[in-house]
């Protein structure tokens, strides 16, 4: 009996244009094959692909940055193969349905030398589907923050040590890459394993969309299997606030959540170390200087939200010791408000939030933070076993949170109330101090002594947890 092909249609995780399986192309690595048939010969050769080119252009990278020559097989360039071998005779190149992941494959032979891929590609933007694309449900997830906030060093710490922070007896996850030769993954894996290794922090993100990183999770409940494809847009801030117009801007507008990094610098502490350093007025001045119109637009929206016609210094120096972290929050306020602009309210009912204190190794042994009752479970690094994260502790957290966010960050916990479901993290991906080394390529940042992460309870496992709920796989 025939096999059926079952028509699926997902969103593309670069373009977020609809993609139909039978559309996806392919993504070959013929490792310099050569082949009798001319037709064959000129697919096996690399060319610049255009579509790729144009779409990375769009996300402000520079050409010279683009891995432009790949071999790309698409409806159009397969027909025209068969085409040219079917008029000389030669056996056909093949897309076949794959029932086991809904996909389809490429292949084509000639004597001893096979072409074959599995490595499906978008046919709108060319970028690498990840594996079980269409087979599996996805989860977009966008990672919000200010400059330092801590964004990429958190993804580096996630995927570390074979995604160690994620795995439970009943969670596994992995690499869900496209392609594994691609030349961002193999960075960012590289990053992983350096700071695993070395205590080594990645640096900090370009203004440019990138490659979001591809996880498969698979939760198990007794005799139950639940698989999910997770992708992680790990942007700098510039472009959220960038949020409103067309291409790479546009991006917030399709995750399923966020999110939010909290720089503890950005926290009203008053004993902290973290206020040891703080810039002096002129400094702050210059700051205030170039801010963006942006910036400036959305400091006299606030204003008139406060009744006052217009703000001036006194708004952003309140003293000596704390001016720095006001004009710092406001950054990580405007982040989020630039997600409610760009999304709209009937958008961010539809969205979750999970609004976090990076950094917090820094907040460990300052007694602000430990007169909290029952604080220490914040900086809880035992690994969790079993579940999502310990339910037990989990509510406790979230009051102990509630009021730290309340009394110490409390300009962002308000822009909560509109999200379709929120909460609130402590986190440090590196869980030590680090210090400023030179190595061979440069200054660096690294850790000091063993890298031991603080994730007790990680935000991205409560997003999977909420889309896991919403759809009532774990009822």
């Amino acid at each position: 009996m025939k096999e059926k092909n079952i028509l699926i249609h997902k969103k593309c995780p670069y373009c977020f244009l609809d993609i139909a399986n039978d559309e996806a192309g392919f993504l070959l690595n013929t490792d310099g094959a050569r082949f009798i048939s001319p037709a064959l010969n000129d697919v096996a050769t690399p060319k610049k692909d255009l579509p790729y080119v144009l779409f990375w252009n769009a996300m402000g990278v520079p050409e010279e940055q683009i891995d432009a020559d790949r071999i790309i097989i698409d409806n159009q360039i397969l027909t025209e193969l068969n085409q040219e071998l079917s008029t000389a005779g030669k056996t056909l190149a093949m897309k076949k349905y794959d029932s086991e992941n809904y996909g389809y494959t490429f292949s084509a032979h000639e004597g001893a030398v096979n072409l074959y891929s599995n490595t499906m590609i978008c046919p709108h933007c060319h970028n690498t589907l990840p594996q079980n694309f269409f087979r599996y449900d996805m989860l977009m997830v966008g990672m919000a923050g200010s400059v330092d906030s801590g964004k990429t060093v958190y993804i580096s710490s996630l995927m570390m040590d074979g995604y160690h922070v994620l795995q439970r007896k009943n969670l596994t996850a992995r690499n869900a890459a496209g392609s594994s030769g691609d030349r961002y993954y193999l960075e960012m894996e590289k990053n992983a394993d350096l700071l695993f290794r070395q205590g080594i922090c990645p640096g900090a993100t370009s203004k440019a969309f990138r490659k979001p990183i591809f996880i498969e999770l698979t939760y198990r409940i007794e005799d139950r299997t639940y698989p999910l494809i997770v992708a992680i847009y790990d942007v700098a801030g510039e472009l959220i606030r960038e949020n409103t117009g067309a291409g790479r801007t546009g991006f917030a507008r399709h995750m399923d959540g966020f999110i939010c990094m909290v720089d503890p610098a950005q926290m009203h502490l008053d004993h902290a170390v973290l206020t040891q350093n703080m810039p002096d007025e002129e400094q702050i001045l210059q700051k205030l200087r170039i801010l963006s119109q942006e910036e400036q637009i959305s400091y006299q929206i606030q204003s008139n939200r406060n009744h006052k016609q217009r703000m001036d210094v006194g708004d952003f120096i309140k003293d000596s010791a704390h001016s720095d972290e006001y004009i710092l929050e406001r950054k990580a306020e405007m982040i989020m408000d630039s997600i409610r602009s760009g999304l709209g309210e009937s958008l961010l009912h539809k969205k979750y939030m999970a609004l976090t204190l990076a950094k917090s190794d820094k907040l460990e042994d300052i007694g602000e933070i430990r007169s909290y009752p029952a604080s220490h479970l914040l900086f809880d690094r035992e690994h969790v076993e079993y579940g999502f994260f310990n339910m037990e502790h989990h509510f406790l957290r979230q009051d102990i949170l509630s009021e730290i966010f309340d009394q110490k960050v409390f300009r962002l916990q308000r822009n909560l109330e509109d999200y379709k479901a929120s909460s609130l993290f402590v986190v440090s991906a590196i869980g030590c101090e680090t210090e400023i080394v030179q190595d061979g390529a440069g200054e660096v940042t690294k850790a000091v002594g063993k890298v031991q992460p603080i994730r007790v309870e990680e935000p991205l496992l409560w997003l999977v947890m909420k889309y896991m709920q919403e759809r009532g796989w774990l009822d």
